[in-house]
């Protein structure tokens, strides 16, 4: 259905272009808005809308690599499917429930790593949120964030081991490392 939207662009090469990188990328960004809503049409929505958004910024983004509008729906993604919880009222920051842990303990290990990465100084957060939810490689995080892959690793470095400490005080971890 989505595609259809492809002819409010004007060019034919715009429109072939779009319904490329909605059959090339749907299946990932989907996976990715399922991890962070559940599956089901929460995930749908943050879909429909992050190639809406495309269509909307169309003109802004035209002259950009394939590569870089993939990099961009898969942010633009993950930040709807974050907006969606936050309205939501879902996310809650650690401190307010320092009495329990950040996730309930039936939502599995994956939702409780995405909670914890959540709660990590931002520059930290961004770095593995790419690399371990979105599965982006170390040039692409570092393109797009405007770092040296050397500061991409230092931060997941760091940022790996602000999560590992987390985990431990939060009980899911028993003294080794996991991640």
């Amino acid at each position: 259905m989505l595609p259809g939207f492809a002819l409010r662009l004007e060019r034919d090469e715009d429109q072939e272009r779009f319904t490329r990188l909605y059959d090339q990328n749907q299946r990932r960004l989907h996976r990715l808005a399922a991890r962070l809503l559940g599956p089901g049409p929460k995930a749908e929505d943050a879909v429909h809308d992050t190639f809406v958004k495309l269509i909307q910024h169309y003109g802004q983004l035209r002259s950009r690599s394939d590569g870089h509008l993939e990099r961009w729906l898969m942010a633009v993604v993950k930040n709807t499917a974050l907006d969606m919880l936050r309205r939501e009222g879902r996310e809650t920051a650690l401190e307010a429930q320092a009495w329990e842990p950040a996730v309930p303990p039936d939502l599995g290990e994956f939702e409780a790593l995405v909670a914890l990465i959540r709660d990590l100084p931002e520059d930290y957060r961004r770095v593995l949120e790419l690399k371990f939810l979105a599965e982006w490689s170390l040039a692409d995080i570092a393109e797009e964030l405007d770092l040296t892959e050397g500061a991409v690793k230092s931060r997941v470095f760091r940022g790996r081991k602000l999560l590992i400490d987390a985990l431990r005080r939060e009980g899911y971890l028993d003294g080794r490392s996991c991640i």
